[in-house]
């Protein structure tokens, strides 16, 4: 089945505005153009602070949390956007990107860890099981002290933004021997071609294995790429269950399966893998906005292989619908379209569990989950949690007009 295409609105996040085509798996390049930017598409601008200062960012810390952050502010290091001179081209159904000038590793490697490093380490226990107030740790260090933020986010707006027009592409399974899928309502397997392999009876599990050829299902040889389009709900891999669609790709001899979800729907079970579910709703709402711009990072730098990222810990911890609940949903619809920004760029948010993973994994920089409920407990606001956490930075938005 062809995926399906809408109109093409273009992005601009600074500098030249590049955008190309895709068909199916295949992501051609295109040549980057100048090109003017479109009366009704727009990146918010954070607002102006009318008043030096609030009552939540008057309150009293600790002797150690001012300290720290006096520290810090000695010696700032500055923060470089992953992205620079940025465009997307959106439609519903496929989020084209150009890479050609647009991906920019900063030189200071203690703010960009090298690719290798693993970026976005959580709690090692499921989030039924971590408790609701984490427990003080020798590694858990005191939270800075957020600072007095410059700008607040971008005013309300009722435009859709870059949630519900980026499918994300998100690996479940790479080099599988086997792995069983379904559709919850039913569905259809085609080929790349939109020629009908297999209808899909609801509730039923399919084999998808491999041999040296391409696929098999149910030990039937097709071709070395199927999609499983669900009529509607879910659909799953081997015991979980996922919003979205499937690319099923033969690879090296295995089975690669790839879970096309929009970027709100994937957020939902992110920020709910990430911390529990039952966290301070600002604590969640930092988490949403640090996950959001993390993947959108990852749609650039990863556009000319199959995936964006996998479902682990590696990138962001992704469990399907497990992970969603009322208060995850609520913290991504409440941040829609909203990433952070460093002049105009999209930074690549580390974060991890307590202040000390941060510190040995990502040399200082990034979000600590455990601090950030914290500060949402004292009543800070999210974007004041995530100026703590990633200096001179501010709250952006990508809405999206047709």
């Amino acid at each position: 089945m062809s995926p399906r295409l809408a109109n093409t609105t273009r992005i601009l996040l600074s500098g030249v505005l590049l955008a190309t085509s895709l068909i199916g798996v295949d992501r051609q390049l295109a040549k980057a153009e100048n090109s003017a930017i479109p009366d009704n598409t727009k990146v918010e601008q954070p607002r102006e602070r009318v008043t030096p200062s609030e009552p939540g960012l008057s309150k009293a810390v600790s002797e150690p949390t001012l300290s720290k952050a006096l520290r810090n502010a000695a010696a700032p290091a500055p923060i470089e956007p992953f992205i620079r001179a940025d465009a997307v081209a959106l439609g519903q159904w496929l989020v084209v990107k150009t890479v050609k000038n647009l991906v920019d590793k900063p030189a200071t490697s203690a703010l960009q860890p090298d690719k290798d490093t693993k970026p976005a380490a959580s709690p090692a226990q499921s989030p039924a099981a971590r408790p609701t107030k984490p427990e003080p740790t020798a590694q858990t260090t005191s939270s800075p002290a957020p600072p007095k933020v410059s700008a607040l986010p971008p005013a309300p707006s009722s435009n859709p933004t870059i949630d519900t027009y980026t499918e994300m592409r998100v690996a479940l399974t790479r080099q599988a021997s086997s792995v069983t899928v379904a559709a919850s309502q039913g569905g259809v397997m085609v080929g790349t071609d939109g020629q009908l392999i297999q209808s899909l009876t609801a509730g039923v599990g399919y084999q998808i294995s491999a041999n040296d050829r391409g696929l098999l299902i149910n030990d039937q040889p097709v071709s070395t790429a199927v999609w499983l389009e669900p009529d509607t709900g879910y659909v799953a891999v081997g015991d979980r269950w996922y919003r979205g669609r499937l690319l099923l790709l033969w690879q090296n001899g295995g089975v690669m399966a790839i879970n096309y979800v929009m970027l709100q729907e994937y957020l939902y079970s992110v920020v709910g893998a990430e911390m529990s579910a039952s966290w301070s709703l600002e604590a969640l709402k930092a988490q949403a906005v640090a996950a959001r711009s993390y993947a959108i990072v990852h749609t650039i730098r990863h556009q000319r292989r199959a995936y964006d990222l996998d479902d682990t810990q590696r990138y962001q911890a992704y469990k399907g619908i497990t992970t969603e609940a009322n208060s995850t949903q609520q913290a991504v619809h409440n941040t829609s379209g909203e990433f952070i920004s460093y002049g105009g760029g999209v930074v690549e948010s580390l974060y991890a569990a307590n202040q000390g993973i941060v510190d040995d994994a990502h040399s200082g920089y990034g979000m600590s989950q455990t601090g950030a409920l914290d500060l949402a407990e004292q009543g800070y606001q999210y974007y004041e949690i995530l100026s703590a956490y990633y200096p001179n930075t501010s709250v952006g938005r990508i809405d999206i007009s047709n």
